[in-house]
């Protein structure tokens, strides 16, 4: 009987001490995170997506981009981030990619980066939930074990 007492004793420790730490990988998506449409393509995509900060990213058939505010993340920028513009390329990657769904690579981010002066480039991304015909992009802000997403609308 004690055996089995502290069998179980030290197993709930296990799990305890693993869901505090993060050791185990999260087993739910977050509130309001999806699953990337089934056969969705590029096309589906081409229209410009603003969040609630007015931070705006238009994606072009072309396989060009342009943004407004956007991003925000890189350190030595100068001014303030809702007047950064950038441009560059994107993708929709494909389904086993272990990429961003939208992988954005910047040529341009004013007061931070030009890629002809620089040589390389920036790469970021995007993650696509919701439908073909209405698609929802979104970024974590963060740690994404702590679910804080940043929604991005389809504006046309």
């Amino acid at each position: 009987m004690n055996r089995r007492l502290g069998g179980l004793v030290g197993a709930l420790t296990l799990v305890a001490v693993s869901t505090t730490t993060g050791c185990f990988a999260r087993y739910s998506p977050c509130p309001g995170e999806g699953q990337r449409p089934d056969e969705l393509a590029s096309q589906d995509l081409v229209g410009t997506y603003q969040d609630a900060a007015d931070r705006s990213v238009t994606l072009k058939g072309d396989g060009t981009f342009t943004t407004t505010g956007w991003p925000t993340d890189p350190e030595g920028t100068e001014g303030p981030p809702e007047e950064r513009e950038g441009n560059g390329t994107w993708e929709l990657t494909s389904t086993d990619s272990v990429d961003y769904p939208i992988s954005l690579t910047f040529h341009t981010i004013s007061g931070y980066w030009n890629s002809s002066e620089e040589g390389g480039y920036y790469g970021t991304g995007l993650y696509v939930d919701g439908s073909r015909r209405v698609p929802r992009l979104y970024e974590y802000r963060g740690d994404p074990d702590v679910c804080d997403l940043n929604r991005f609308k389809r504006s046309n």
